[in-house]
C-alpha cells in the first residue's frame, strides 16, 4: 500500500473513528441542561410552530430544522440528540486534517488533528444538542475551499460551489458565522494579487451570501440592535479573560502555558522568516482566521459582551491549525522539528477530560425533588425560564406539549410551579415547601422568593447539586 494512501485517506479516517469514540463514550453522562431543552423542546413540534418561533428567536433556523427531523425518528432522549452534535464534530478533523494536508505538510495535520480530536472543548460541544458543533463543521468545510479557491489559478466551479453552500448554510447555523465571512472578504480585499486574481469570485460570493441570507437579514439586524443594548453575557473581566478562553481551549493551565508558549515563539518566527515560508498565504489566512476575531470580540465585549466559549466555536477550530503552523516552524532542523509540537500533543493527550461535566446536573436535581414529594408538599422552581429542564425530567410526556403554558398549568396538578416571584401563588397555607433555585438570582434578581420563605417559614434543610442548584425544605412555623 503507498504511503499517500495513508496519508490521505486512512489517517483521517483513523481520526474521525478516534473522534467518534472518544467523544461518544460519555455522551449521555451529563443531564440535558442549559439551552439544550429549549432546542429540544421546539425541534420536536410542528414545523410551523418551528417557523413560529424563528420570527424572534436569536439563532437561525438550521439546527432546529436539521432536530426536528432527526427527532422523527430517533427520540429525544440525551444520547439521540446529542447525536448530531457528535457526528458534525468527528468529521469536522477530517477538513481540519485536509487543510494541513493540502496546504502545508502532513506533519501539521497530524498535530492539528490530535489537538482538534484530544481538546476537551471540543468534546463539551460534541456533547450539546444545540447548533456548536454544526457551526464549527461547516467552519472547517468553508475554510477547506476557501483556501482551495484562492491558490488555484484556473476557476473550479465545483469547489465554489461547495464553498457558497458551507457559508450559506453557516450563517443559517449561528449569527457568528458571519465573522468567518468577513475574514474570507477582507483578506482577498486587503491583499492586491489575490484581489487582482479573484475580483470576480469576490463579487460572486458577496452577491450570493446577500441574495440567499435576504430573507433573515431582518433578523440579523434587529438582533444586533438589541445586543447593543446589553445581554446576558458579562463584559470581559479583563486581560485574564484571554488566558481564561485559552485555558479552555488547551484542557488545562499547564498545557495552556507551554501552547501560549508554542503560539509566541512560533508567530515571531513566522514573521521574521516570512519569505522562508513555502505556504505564506496559508498560513496568514490561518493567523488571521484565529487572533483577528479572537482579539476583536475580546475588545468589543466591553462595549457589547460576546467574549464567551461557545460564540468562540468557529475560532476554535482555527486554533489547532495555528498551534500546529507555529509551533512546526520554530525548530528547522528535522532532527528535533517534532519536539515542541510533539510535548504539546502529549500534553493535549494527558488533559483531555471525556467526561467533563457540564454542571448543569438537572437529572440528580428533579430525582431529588419527586424524594422530597408528598401530597403536603408545596414545590416552587425558580426561575421561569429553568421550566423546561425541569420538565424534561420530572415528566416526558409532559415535555412534548406543543403549548409550554399548559405543560406549567399541568404541573399544578402536581402543586408544582414554575416561577419567578411568589405573586398570586397560595403558598401562605402550605405546610411543606420545597424550593429550587436554578441561579433564580441571575434572571431576577429581586424576586425575594428564598428571602420571603425564610421569613415566614422554618428552613429545616438545604441541598447543593453541581453547579448552579439549591434545593431549600421549609416547615409551617
Amino acid at each position: 500500500m503507498e504511503r499517500r494512501d495513508y496519508a490521505k485517506v486512512y489517517l483521517p479516517l483513523f481520526f474521525i473513528l478516534l473522534g467518534f469514540v472518544l467523544k461518544g463514550l460519555f455522551l449521555g453522562s451529563n443531564s440535558l441542561g442549559g439551552d439544550e431543552p429549549f432546542s429540544v423542546y421546539h425541534s420536536q413540534q410542528s414545523l410551523d410552530h418551528l417557523f413560529g418561533i424563528f420570527q424572534h428567536e436569536n439563532n437561525p433556523p438550521l439546527h432546529f430544522l436539521l432536530l426536528h427531523y432527526w427527532i422523527k425518528f430517533f427520540g429525544i432522549s440525551e444520547i439521540a440528540v446529542r447525536i448530531p452534535s457528535l457526528i458534525f464534530s468527528a468529521f469536522t478533523v477530517l477538513f481540519i486534517y485536509r487543510i494541513g494536508l493540502r496546504f502545508f505538510n502532513l506533519r501539521v495535520a497530524v498535530i492539528a488533528s490530535i489537538l482538534f480530536t484530544f481538546s476537551t472543548y471540543q468534546v463539551l460541544y460534541a456533547h450539546e444538542a444545540r447548533a456548536y458543533a454544526l457551526m464549527g463543521f461547516l467552519t472547517a468545510v468553508s475554510m477547506f475551499y476557501y483556501l482551495e479557491i484562492i491558490h488555484s489559478k484556473s476557476r473550479n466551479t465545483w469547489k465554489i460551489f461547495w464553498f457558497l453552500l458551507a457559508n450559506t448554510l453557516l450563517i443559517y447555523t449561528h449569527f457568528f458565522g458571519f465573522f468567518i465571512l468577513f475574514i474570507q472578504f477582507f483578506f482577498i480585499l486587503f491583499q492586491r494579487k489575490l484581489l487582482k486574481a479573484h475580483y470576480r469570485f469576490l463579487i460572486l460570493f458577496v452577491l450570493v451570501m446577500l441574495i440567499t441570507y435576504s430573507p433573515y437579514l431582518w433578523l440579523i439586524l434587529s438582533r444586533f440592535s438589541s445586543a447593543a443594548g446589553g445581554t446576558w453575557v458579562t463584559p470581559p473581566g479583563g486581560i485574564n479573560a484571554l488566558y481564561e478562553m485559552l485555558r479552555a481551549f488547551s484542557n488545562a493551565p499547564v498545557t495552556a502555558v507551554f501552547t501560549l508558549a508554542g503560539m509566541g515563539v512560533g508567530l515571531v518566527i513566522l514573521i521574521i522568516k516570512r519569505r522562508q515560508n513555502p505556504n505564506r498565504i496559508a498560513t496568514r489566512l490561518i493567523l488571521c482566521w484565529f487572533y483577528i476575531p479572537f482579539l476583536f470580540m475580546f475588545v468589543i465585549s466591553f462595549w457589547i459582551p460576546m467574549f464567551l466559549d461557545r460564540y468562540l466555536m468557529f475560532v476554535s477550530i482555527g486554533f489547532p491549525l495555528m498551534v500546529a503552523v507555529s509551533t512546526d516552524f520554530i525548530i528547522q532542523n528535522s532532527k528535533f522539528r517534532l519536539l515542541v509540537p510533539s510535548l504539546i500533543c502529549l500534553l493535549f493527550l494527558v488533559t483531555v477530560k471525556p467526561d467533563k461535566t457540564n454542571k448543569r446536573e438537572v437529572r440528580e436535581t428533579v430525582q431529588l425533588v419527586k424524594q422530597l414529594q408528598n401530597d403536603e408538599t408545596l414545590v416552587l422552581v425558580a426561575p421561569v425560564h429553568f421550566s423546561l429542564n425541569f420538565i424534561y425530567y420530572y415528566d416526558r410526556e409532559l415535555f412534548k406539549y406543543p403549548d409550554i403554558e399548559l405543560a406549567k398549568k399541568k404541573l399544578s396538578e402536581h402543586n408544582l410551579y414554575c416561577i419567578n416571584s411568589l405573586e398570586g401563588i397560595d403558598y401562605k397555607s402550605a405546610k411543606r415547601i420545597v424550593l429550587v433555585d436554578a441561579a433564580s438570582n441571575f434572571s431576577a434578581p429581586d424576586n425575594n422568593i428564598l428571602n420571603t420563605l425564610n421569613a415566614e417559614f422554618k428552613q429545616v434543610n438545604k441541598h447543593h447539586i453541581e453547579e448552579i442548584f439549591d434545593i431549600y425544605e421549609f416547615t409551617s412555623k
